[in-house]
């Protein structure tokens, strides 16, 4: 008789609780190493009983090809580690987990810079480090899924406070909505330029304000965000005695 892979009993089980309770936070697990996937799904499946807004690793799997291939809708928030077996690339990784409806924290023991500039440039929101308590990852997850800015110092520490990466960090919506933002539109405003809705409008660019603070770059007066702006090449210069 062959040795049975072993299944955890929490896997795929639903969270018992009150009817009020808002439903769990659905988060997949990419990571190579099978007893890190594990150990996530289990502190979520325990904390989520004493959590107001518990959290429920619906997939987890070995690799970002294996995650989308379950469907659309299964997970919101993705704990992805840096480095798979597979050989994949971070920033494409982080591309199509988004492309796929997903907002990404990295969870990874890796803190090399140029991995962590491709994968923030890319779209990732936060970064923790394994070698951290669990809840904070489980904290960060939250934030995420809330639309709550990320103040990610850990981003900051191994980037070195680089301005030239914080421009290219922004993603095209923040960049856009920061823009229109500091020249002196509402929020409101900026939301109908750019489409979408008056939360979304706040949401880019709360998380702008946060990659700026994570660099200890000011950013909570929209005359900060004007600034960095005009530092960062996203509005023009102003020119001394030009209309």
């Amino acid at each position: 008789m062959g040795i049975q892979s072993y299944q955890p009993s929490y896997r795929g089980r639903e969270l018992a609780g009150d009817e009020g309770r808002p439903q769990p936070i659905r988060l997949g697990v990419v990571d190579d190493h099978e007893a890190i996937r594990v150990g996530v799904a289990g502190y979520a499946f325990q904390e989520a009983r004493v959590s107001e807004q518990p959290i429920r690793v619906t997939k987890d799997a070995p690799s970002v090809d294996v995650l989308i291939g379950a469907g659309t809708g299964v997970c919101e928030v993705v704990a992805l580690d840096l480095s798979l077996a597979d050989g994949s690339n971070t920033k494409m990784n982080i591309y199509r987990l988004r492309q796929h409806g997903c907002e990404v924290v990295i969870y990874s023991l890796a803190d090399d810079p140029a991995a962590l500039r491709d994968a923030m440039s890319a779209g990732a929101v936060g970064y923790v480090r394994k070698a951290e308590p669990m809840i904070k990852l489980m904290d960060m997850v939250r934030d995420v899924h809330a639309g709550r800015p990320i103040i990610c110092r850990e981003f900051a520490a191994v980037l070195d406070n680089d301005r030239e990466f914080t421009r290219n960090s922004l993603t095209k919506q923040e960049q856009e909505a920061v823009g229109l933002y500091a020249s002196g539109l509402s929020i409101a405003e900026t939301a109908v330029r750019m489409g979408c809705k008056s939360s979304s409008a706040k949401t880019y660019i709360d998380r702008a304000k946060a990659k700026y603070q994570a660099q200890d770059r000011p950013a909570t007066q929209k005359v900060h965000l004007y600034k960095n702006a005009i530092e960062d090449g996203i509005l023009p210069p102003v020119i001394p005695g030009s209309n």
